[in-house]
């Protein structure tokens, strides 16, 4: 029998990023309940209580919350209802995220003007609210710049611009995806970009796990791929470990999980924070960290919603790599082909493709555009994303052109 079997733990949203929560808080014995605007998602038919609320209203999920006396609330991979489980914790003394820790990582202007107050390496930026204002930042920072939207996630919004020409278009792209009225002009910085998946517990970041990135090629910063270990050691280790403590402890992460990707810049040599979510992070990261590390990082961020202790003890060090599936054109999905050696490869993990046939598909403009993944093992991070390649390689989509 679980020790938290009979809690109760709302998850918030139920796309496909949710799965893994919805699973695994079925397998401990919780009582589930699951929200999201979209009544068709697909956990909502997953558990005996789902319901069709907003993830981004605050009062109806604080309502909605406090008449089930929910023991914790979370969600994964996504950073738009953060705000919202920030309430929840404060308003009824749950473990995790508070609303001011929430709003400060969910909204980039607070988060980097709360990492500039506190001395966390990070990117020069400007804060611009039209055009002409972009423009001058961008000229002032020096090209090329990153514009990027202030409150989304899944890299929406987010676009490297090489002169002053494409600012206004980046601009609108930023907006686009924003609920607020300003956008952030940052410096890009040349060099290697990586991400960690860290984890705080009372007030301290007890854990950091460092990982590679593989980012889409072109003006769209989209993942398409990480691996573990990450091939960063010695001082440079040490030096993003400190750095990415100091931002979680900055922005005052006290409880639960968090996604951090920083860049080592050329110039310097020294890390910089380039985003931060107080969650668990998305493109296969939680799969990763249980294959590499064996620890289970959804049961761990379930245990501490729900105030337990979290054990975050490394059993193993297996190298893994995972990369998405994404169409290579915008269309309607015709036919799905997973070769038998794919499938069967003795080093495949796991293989998904989550869009169906007769559905709409796009290119990888954001995160939410991929249509699947591959996650693979290997006997190095290099052999791992090779072979990651090689077999994503080999599974075709065929798609039926507008």
């Amino acid at each position: 029998m679980s020790s938290v079997e009979g809690k109760t733990l709302l998850i918030v949203g139920a796309g496909f990023g949710q799965v893994p929560a919805i699973e695994k808080a079925i397998e401990l014995g919780l009582n589930v309940i699951v929200i999201d605007k979209n009544p068709n998602a697909i956990g909502m038919a997953m558990v005996d209580k789902s319901f069709p609320v907003d993830i981004i209203d605050e009062k109806a999920v604080l309502k909605l919350a406090k008449a089930h006396k929910v023991d914790g609330v979370m969600t994964m991979q996504t950073d738009l209802p953060i705000p919202t489980i920030g309430l929840v914790n404060d308003k009824l003394n749950l473990t995790g995220v508070s609303y001011q820790c929430a709003i400060d990582c969910s909204h980039k202007t607070q988060t980097r003007l709360k990492l500039k107050e506190k001395g966390v390496a990070q990117p020069v930026f400007e804060i611009v609210t039209n055009h002409d204002a972009a423009k001058v930042a961008a000229e002032k920072i020096g090209f090329p710049v990153i514009v990027k939207a202030v409150d989304s996630s899944g890299s929406r919004g987010v676009t490297k611009v090489e002169n002053s020409q494409k600012v206004a278009q980046a601009f609108d792209e930023a907006l686009k995806y924003s609920r607020q009225k300003n956008v952030l002009v940052e410096e890009f910085i040349d060099g290697v970009e990586i991400g960690a998946q860290a984890f705080s517990i009372n007030g301290e970041c007890v854990k950091v796990l460092l990982h590679n990135d593989t980012l889409a090629p072109g003006e769209f910063m989209v993942p398409t791929g990480h691996s573990f270990p990450t091939f960063i050691e010695g001082e440079q280790l040490i030096y993003a470990e400190k750095t990415i403590k100091e931002c979680v402890e900055a922005l005052e992460i006290n409880n639960g999980p968090s996604n951090i990707d920083l860049i080592f810049d050329k110039k310097d040599g020294k890390a910089k924070i380039i985003e931060v979510g107080a969650r668990i992070g998305a493109t296969c990261l939680p799969e990763l960290v249980k294959y590499y590390t064996g620890i289970d990082w959804v049961e761990a961020t379930i245990l501490n919603a729900l105030g337990e202790d979290v054990v975050l003890n490394e059993t193993q060090q297996i190298p893994t790599a995972a990369e998405i599936l994404e169409a290579k054109e915008d269309g309607i999905l015709k036919e799905i082909i997973i070769p038998d050696a794919v499938k069967n490869h003795k080093d495949v993990l796991e293989i998904e493709v989550t869009e169906s046939i007769g559905e709409q598909v796009s290119i990888l403009r954001k995160g939410t555009d991929r249509i699947g993944k591959i996650i693979v093992k290997g006997a190095s991070y290099q052999e791992a994303e090779a072979l990651a390649l090689n077999l994503k390689s080999k599974i075709l989509f065929k798609i039926e052109k507008h």
